[in-house]
């Protein structure tokens, strides 16, 4: 009956947790089981890496395992990332917050599962992406972009997915939450791209030719809160 059960649990994929790169989709088959890549938009680096959370109580940082896919054809071209990101045992996510003076925070819905999101500016000085793109103007000033951002947790908060839809910020706009006059439909406009620009499922069972090398181009010294999110530690407390 043990053997019955763990095989039930453990499904047909033989229970082994797989997390890569097939073809152009990030895939998981577990924590969540999940395939999800960007529309319409070349691969430009992915597999996986570790960030370090530098604001916690850990000395030299909690470590965080991730998986990336970054999608665009860099430049001033849109781009798309897809992160799976994991806290060590006995670390969880905490709720998931706004990004600094961000505008339309709400929730959207992909593969049935509900992302928290908000719209915000990304300073490139400080991003661990602005390797991928153009980060500087010609004039020497930094190229801010606009973002769409969703996360949401999975596995009791010991994973994350977060999906994040980027595009230049347009000429004259300094600020999402005091646009020009004339520029009224930019941010609904904006976010139904983003929207649009992620297609969500499950992973399939065929995992043939699934990458798992390391990705490049990220600026992993750069990679903490401001995209992840922070993380807590669980309480542990003596009975005895």
């Amino acid at each position: 009956m043990a053997v019955v059960l763990v095989a039930a649990l453990l499904g047909c994929r033989g229970g082994a947790l797989q997390r890569g790169i097939l073809g152009s989709a990030y895939v998981s088959t577990a924590r969540p089981d999940i395939a999800v890549e960007a529309v319409n938009m070349p691969l430009l680096t992915a597999g996986r890496g570790s960030a370090s959370l530098v604001w916690s109580d850990m000395l030299g940082g909690l470590p965080i395992q991730m998986w990336l896919a970054v999608y665009g054809q860099g430049g001033l071209s849109p781009l798309a990332i897809v992160a799976q990101a994991a806290v060590p045992q006995g670390w969880y996510w905490d709720s998931i917050s706004p990004h600094f003076q961000s505008v339309d925070v709400g929730t959207e819905v992909f593969g049935g599962v509900t992302y928290q999101a908000c719209t915000y500016i990304v300073d490139p000085s400080r991003d661990p992406f602005s390797g991928l793109v153009t980060a500087v103007q010609p004039d020497g000033a930094p190229q801010l972009w606009m973002a769409r951002y969703f996360a949401a947790r999975f596995n009791f908060n010991d994973d994350k997915i977060i999906m994040e839809y980027r595009e230049p910020l347009p000429e004259g706009i300094v600020s999402l939450s005091a646009l020009p006059y004339g520029q009224g439909d930019l941010l609904a406009a904006f976010e139904q791209r983003a929207r649009d620009a992620f297609a969500v499922g499950v992973a399939p069972q065929n995992l043939g030719g699934l990458q798992t090398g390391y990705i490049q181009g990220v600026r992993w010294q750069y990679m903490g809160q401001n995209f992840l999110g922070t993380a807590s530690k669980y309480d542990i407390y003596d009975l005895d």
